[in-house]
């Protein structure tokens, strides 16, 4: 009795936890390997949606993380924690051959081995924040590697229009943040990693400078109205 009073508590808790993630459509933003933090390029194909997926009953999902291949994952969720167990992975071989190419198949290849190159039974953890109209969810893998994903609470048509990508550099970022592409006169608001809003300001024109300097080292997001939120790290 005690045994199954137990795993329906963990049941219960376990739901509480993650509609977040299986309720959302996830786009991918950004990969970490070994300190390096590159943002998802842009191609000539639109970034499909990743997805968690039930397998079965239990705590058994697909998490399909997609960018031109996509990388299906079956998971087991871990009751009471952030974090889940890879039972087994696999990514599909096709090859992109249009504008951005290099660019892309190196991001490809780093979303495929983020699942792939790791033995069954490896155990990653995961984090969900709320920023403005939107959340982001990292997982992180055992080496520190890390990837993340972007889910927008707005229509269908306004999600089409956060596919526009800007152009920021140099990331990591010291000191001063530039951004090129934008328009003028839009919002550009930056997120700390527990999504709370640390600047506001308004677009001057195409090309801006954001200071910096002054914030703690970590990861930000920084969201420009009809733009992909673009994720960097202050070191």
């Amino acid at each position: 009795m005690k045994k199954a009073l137990f795993l329906m508590m963990m049941g219960v808790l376990f739901q509480a936890q993650t509609p977040d993630l299986t309720s959302a459509s996830w786009y991918i933003s950004n990969i970490t390997v070994n300190g390096q933090s590159t943002n998802t390029p842009a191609m000539d194909v639109g970034v499909g949606a990743s997805s968690f997926s039930a397998n079965g009953s239990g705590n058994n999902y697909i998490f399909n993380s997609r960018y031109f291949n996509s990388a299906p994952a079956s998971i087991t969720f871990i009751p009471g924690t952030n974090t889940f167990s890879k039972n087994g992975s696999g990514c599909t071989l096709a090859y992109y051959m249009g504008t951005n190419q290099v660019a892309v198949n190196s991001y490809d290849q780093k979303n495929c081995d983020m699942f792939e190159n790791t033995p069954a039974g490896t155990v990653y953890s995961y984090q969900v924040i709320q920023y403005g109209s939107g959340k982001m969810l990292t997982i992180t893998a055992p080496s520190g590697n890390t990837i993340s994903y972007n889910s927008f609470t707005l229509g269908t048509t306004d999600i089409k229009t956060q596919n526009k990508i800007f152009r920021a550099y140099p990331n990591p970022v010291k000191e001063s943040l530039t951004i090129e592409g934008i328009q003028k006169n839009l919002n550009v608001r930056i997120y700390d990693a527990s999504g709370k809003l640390v600047s506001e300001s308004k677009s001057a024109g195409e090309r801006i400078q954001l200071e910096t300097g002054y914030l703690q080292k970590g990861q930000y997001i920084i969201t420009i109205d009809a733009y992909t939120p673009y994720t960097f790290i202050r070191e």
